[in-house]
């Protein structure tokens, strides 16, 4: 049975592009018919190593598969391996029910291989685009305890927690910009097009403007006269620190600072022990060499300074250290992951105690994010109506002036 991709018209005329399994194209176009579709070209893409390497070359290796689609993904296999589906029978179910042409694409050419005598963690391990190193090493370690069914259904876990602790990253992160996108639009409205329109009914005043009026119309006249070029010198400094600090040193030296600032200091450390812990968990429980599953850890952390802490920590742990003290010698880990890590190395149960280090981890961010969340708001409200506040004194100050002056 392989691979084919075809396109047919449904009841209503509309195109439609998929792929689906079959032993040959005669019995794809009859299935097709089956449900009520009008097979237009059926065409095998995956019948042999040729053509799989004609893919590798149209690029289906780089394939990008999100977190929320990969987790739901890797649920649907392991209830259909627990139902006791043959690999290749779930694989071909998969790919039925998959609803993205590039997952299709993707699980096509991993059955392809598969059929071919390849076990599915090498067959993953030609997509490290689409998989992450957990996913290939935890998959492994499952073919070759027989419990490969069990280790989906951690990784299914896994890849849920991960992605709703990246949107609640995600969330942390887009409202206060957005919010300071609000504030300062309104803010350059007040000074670009309010204050001018005001400011012309002193122009006929003999008399000298309050100093804060005159900082004022300065600040409007230069924002008319060079806005334009301050948001495209504004745009290019933003372009430029992104360029340097994609940069490997000027990028670690950056991480370095953000592990130096009292407030950024947890939130980072929070995050990324979070994610090593959780992998950890999920690699250490599914039987993963303690040296395999540190090093792809080492993957899912983003501070370069963290992460380079990590790989001297497994270094270190080749030549013998335990994993806690190799940890503390750093400096940069949690003390609770170390006290954990220390606890489970003792009593013999690393995975769990590495799981309970990550939710009390995770615990702890939620509750920071939350605290962040709900203080920032306030605070940039106060000071942007602080700011209008200015703004609208300094136009109603010669106002004031005028009526005491007509009392007078």
């Amino acid at each position: 049975m392989g691979a084919f991709e075809y396109q047919a018209l449904d009841a209503k005329g509309k195109t439609i592009k998929s792929i689906t399994t079959g032993d040959h194209a005669k019995q794809v176009r009859a299935e097709l018919r089956a449900q009520g579709l009008m097979p237009l070209e059926v065409k095998a893409i995956s019948d042999s190593a040729a053509s799989k390497s004609d893919k590798k070359e149209r690029g289906n290796t780089r394939v990008k598969i999100r977190t929320n689609d990969l987790s739901i993904l890797t649920r649907q296999m392991a209830t259909l391996l627990e139902s006791g589906m043959t690999v290749e029978e779930t694989l071909s179910a998969v790919i039925k029910q998959s609803e993205g042409h590039k997952i299709k694409s993707v699980m096509s050419d991993i059955r392809s291989l598969v059929t071919e005598g390849y076990s599915l963690s090498d067959a993953i391990g030609k997509y490290p685009n689409s998989f992450p190193e957990i996913y290939r090493a935890s998959i492994s370690a499952g073919e070759q305890s027989g419990t490969l069914d069990n280790v989906l259904d951690r990784l299914a876990d896994y890849l849920e927690d991960s992605h709703a602790m990246q949107q609640k990253i995600t969330q942390a992160i887009v409202y206060p910009i957005f919010l300071f996108f609000v504030c300062a639009a309104i803010l350059v409205v007040l000074i670009t097009v309010v204050v001018p329109k005001v400011v012309t009914v002193y122009e006929d005043i003999n008399q000298e403007l309050p100093t804060l009026t005159q900082a004022v119309i300065k600040l409007s006249d230069f924002m008319v006269n060079y806005g334009a070029i301050l948001a495209v010198v504004l745009v290019l400094t933003v372009l430029g620190f992104r360029y340097v600090f994609s940069q490997e040193k000027p990028r670690f030296w950056l991480h370095s600072l953000y592990l130096r600032v009292a407030g950024l200091r947890k939130m980072v450390q929070n995050v990324d022990t979070a994610r090593m812990a959780r992998t950890l968990s999920i690699m250490v429980g599914s039987g993963v060499p303690i040296l395999s599953s540190m090093r792809a850890s080492e993957g899912v952390m983003s501070n370069r300074v963290l992460q380079k802490n990590l790989h001297a920590a497994t270094e270190e742990v080749a030549q013998g250290v335990s994993i806690g003290r190799a940890l503390d010698r750093h400096g940069n880990f949690p003390p609770l992951l170390v006290h954990m890590v220390s606890s489970g190395e003792n009593s013999g149960r690393l995975g769990h105690m590495l799981e309970k280090a990550a939710t009390a981890t995770e615990n702890e961010m939620q509750t920071r994010i939350s605290m962040m969340v709900s203080l920032l708001g306030p605070v940039m409200i106060l000071v942007m109506g602080s700011m209008v506040l200015v703004i609208i004194l300094a136009i109603l100050m010669p106002m004031f002036q005028l009526q005491e002056m007509i009392n007078l």
